[in-house]
């Protein structure tokens, strides 16, 4: 009976939607997938440019007392720690997105 053609005209609004609400969570999931790497490219180039800062530091650090070691100057171990905290959100962003795609292909195998 549900298979008849007066059950399907009487639910065709819910069937559209059915589609509908499907086809928006994979546009959706293969959005977030584009934007994590799109978000590891954006912090890579920023941690090109701490690193290129940390280079630049170092070199006046040690051009105006070469005596001092390098982490005794204040504004080198605050760049050091941002170097890591951006070296960790990198990772966590690759992580994050690595799980996304194998967990997609893991289930895509089940099935």
């Amino acid at each position: 009976m549900e298979n008849s053609f007066r059950y399907k005209m009487q639910h065709v609004g819910d069937i559209i939607v059915g589609y509908f609400d499907k086809g928006c969570g994979t546009v959706k999931s293969r959005t977030l997938g584009v934007t994590i790497t799109y978000q590891i490219h954006e912090l890579n180039k920023k941690r090109q440019k701490l690193c290129t800062k940390i280079g630049d530091r170092l070199v006046e650090v040690k051009k105006t007392s070469p005596e001092e070691t390098v982490f005794e100057d204040e504004k080198l171990v605050k760049l050091f720690a941002k170097l890591k905290e951006l070296d960790d959100r990198i990772e966590a962003r690759k992580k994050e997105r690595e799980d996304r795609l194998y967990s997609g292909e893991l289930s895509s195998e089940e099935t």
